[in-house]
């Protein structure tokens, strides 16, 4: 057994014996309810370290963990920069709702309209594959390409443009697109490129145009520049130093996981989302919450554009979580009560829904009688 499986193998006995023991007496403060949330991560090696931001009637608190790096004193700072993985498909969402909005392009446009004429798009039953389906994850496509090596560290190195359109190419749907739930970085791929050819520029400068620059995000980039370097927090997977991956993703990707930020700027996101602060975006981040697929899963009974959704103890509760080589993340919120939490680690050893499940037990302490 391979020594990340006997990590895994020892959270999962700990987590076990935790829940045999006497029930601790519920949090009565913020910091309680997240210490209660973060502290076994933290204990049993799941995180290197770990920062959490969590927004409540108004006001930030800010609470951080472990260390940047394994045996140094240093804890995460909220200026520290980390990256915040497939969270960035909420932004590539909101970028599409805007567009949407301003009239350059429409959510239920077959996608093939904004390819290469010689990207041919699979249908299905005469069903094109649209701009909506890419963004609720409906779309037909796969989680990866079958050309991308998934068996290699960093899976995104050397893809390119052409390789995804060859995949594209040969792909047959085996149903209509808007019939089923399946989580695609292929879609979402294509979606970035699709809306950064359409603003005739990169990733990067579509995004920034469309979201970043309209919400203040000073700190939020996919070029690794000066300035993010001089902040960055190493990734690492277990205790050792990874490799980044975002940093390597080529445009074909980026939409789907290539931002990095720091906690200040990610609780920024958080407000706007919540409707704290007044934005430019207002709109078309609403847009992005709607239902647009009814799906029952692991924390979730449907899904917007980008963001998951789910009920619990009478809230409407809208998240997304993220993992690259090194990092994981979550944000969630509840409109309602104008309250959220982000989370940013940087390790990959923990897999997604421990970092899932961490986040959850936040939101639900805080919207309680704390």
């Amino acid at each position: 057994m391979s020594s990340f499986k006997y990590s895994l193998l020892f959270i999962l006995i700990a987590a076990l014996c935790c829940s045999c023991e006497k029930k601790v007496p519920a949090p009565r403060t913020v910091k309680e309810a997240v210490d209660h949330a973060v502290y076994p991560y933290i204990a049993t090696g799941a995180n290197v370290g770990v920062i959490v931001g969590v927004v409540k009637d108004g006001d930030r608190q800010i609470f951080s963990y472990g260390e940047k790096e394994p045996g140094a004193p240093d804890p995460i700072e909220p200026t520290s920069v980390l990256e915040i993985a497939s969270i960035t498909k909420t932004f590539t969402a909101i970028a599409l709702a805007n567009m949407h909005l301003r009239g350059e392009l429409n959510l239920d446009d077959p996608i093939e309209k904004y390819l290469p004429a010689e990207v041919k798009v699979p249908s299905f039953n005469g069903k094109k594959i649209t701009l909506r389906h890419l963004a609720n994850h409906t779309s037909g496509f796969p989680r990866l390409p079958s050309n991308i090596d998934d068996d290699a560290y960093n899976p995104y190195i050397g893809y390119t443009e052409q390789k995804m359109y060859e995949f594209v190419n040969g792909y047959t749907l085996d149903r209509e697109p808007g019939s089923k739930l399946e989580y695609s970085n292929v879609g979402y791929g294509l979606l970035g490129q699709i809306l950064s050819n359409r603003y005739k520029s990169g990733y990067e400068e579509m995004i920034s145009h469309n979201v970043l620059r309209p919400l203040g995000l000073t700190h939020t980039t996919v070029s690794f520049t000066e300035e993010q370097m001089s902040n960055l927090v190493s990734g690492h997977h277990g205790n050792k130093p990874v490799e980044s991956w975002s940093k390597y993703m080529a445009n074909i990707f980026q939409g789907t996981g290539s931002l990095i930020s720091s906690l200040n700027d990610m609780l920024t996101f958080l407000e706007a989302n919540i409707g704290l602060v007044n934005n430019p975006l207002k709109e078309a981040i609403s847009l992005t919450h709607q239902r647009t697929f009814t799906h029952n899963g692991d924390h979730q009974d449907g899904i917007g554009l980008g963001w998951t959704l789910v009920a619990y103890d009478q809230k409407n509760y809208i998240w997304k979580n993220g993992g690259n080589g090194g990092y994981t993340s979550f944000i969630g919120f509840d409109e309602s009560s104008k309250t959220g939490v982000v989370i940013l680690s940087n390790s990959s050893l923990n897999p997604d829904p421990f970092q899932t499940q961490m986040g959850f037990e936040i939101l639900r302490a805080i919207n309680g009688k704390l």
